[in-house]
């Protein structure tokens, strides 16, 4: 059975409230066909000067250079870079131990809740926005668009996401950048659990097909203190026939050591590959969360 939500959880009035204002600015030269705020690879007749080229028969006059003509007694033309939109995709893992929840959400609710606010974001922005959610394939594929009705869609896609059990990310990711049609933003919502290797692979051949990666690390309370105090079992959810027994105090340092290397890990591994790299524990406030990240991340940009 599909595990549904209702809009006004995925978008809640106050994580809304703080990041209403912000903008979700790309780090890369983006390919766009609508005048929005992101640096465009094309050279057109507005915006921010790029550079002069010798006057070709056929160029408008208009964009002569007198100045320049003063001063060499030759045409030249002006460039400019046009501002433009560009196109995101919210990829959400739904394999099975993202259902995990105990003292909070789960973590899929968590990545739904994100995805969707920051899809609403982008497309006030006038920036075309897509979803894909992945199990062991590529379960849903919404197309990046641009029209402020596309978030209905968004939206009903994030409702009836289903956990799918086991998953392998890699693929899925190796598929998606290409069905994008031009550069842009590819968003991960993932716990990262699995094969990495195989996921940072992917994550990195998208960077260098020009898309610009943000991985956000969506985790539990209890994944990261392991404060469990007495003798539980633990089932995998991805594999439910696998079970443990086991005494978490005996076992929490040497737990932690490895999911500290792990965290290390994957965060080395995006910023050594040029992505985006945040950790979303579930217990934060999600509008907090991501109103720092958008602040730190425009101010990184503007630099």
């Amino acid at each position: 059975m599909a595990v549904t939500l209702e809009s006004s959880e995925l978008l809640t009035s106050d994580a809304m409230n703080r990041i209403g204002n912000l903008e979700l600015l790309s780090t890369r030269v983006v390919d766009g066909v609508l005048s929005g705020k992101h640096r465009s690879t094309y050279l057109g007749g507005s915006f921010e000067f790029a550079n002069h080229r010798a006057y070709s028969p056929g160029d408008s006059i208009r964009m002569i250079d007198w100045k320049v003509y003063a001063r060499r007694d030759r045409y030249y033309v002006r460039q400019f870079e046009e501002t433009t939109s560009l196109q995101g995709l919210m990829v959400v893992d739904c394999s099975g131990s993202m259902q995990f929840g105990q003292s909070t959400v789960s973590k899929l609710n968590y990545a739904r809740a994100a995805a969707a606010c920051l899809a609403r974001l982008m497309l006030r922005q006038r920036d075309g926005v897509g979803l894909a959610t992945v199990g062991r394939r590529v379960e849903q594929y919404i197309p990046p668009r641009g029209y402020p009705r596309h978030l209905q869609a968004i939206l009903q896609a994030l409702r009836q996401i289903e956990p799918q059990g086991e998953t392998e990310l890699a693929p899925s990711l190796y598929d998606l950048p290409r069905r994008l049609k031009r550069r842009g933003l590819l968003l991960l919502f993932s716990d990262c659990f699995g094969d990495w290797d195989s996921t940072a692979d992917a994550l990195k051949r998208a960077q260098l097909r020009g898309h610009d990666v943000l991985v956000f690390h969506v985790l539990a309370p209890e994944e990261l203190t392991f404060q469990f105090d007495r003798w539980s079992s633990f089932e995998c959810l991805e594999q439910p026939s696998l079970r443990m027994d086991l005494d978490p105090p005996a076992i929490r340092e040497a737990y932690l050591k490895s999911l500290h290397a792990f965290l290390d890990r994957v965060s080395l591994d995006c910023t050594n590959m040029g992505a985006d790299y945040l950790l979303l524990p579930t217990d934060t406030d999600l509008g907090q969360t991501l109103s720092y990240y958008l602040h730190r991340r425009a101010a990184r940009i503007k630099q």
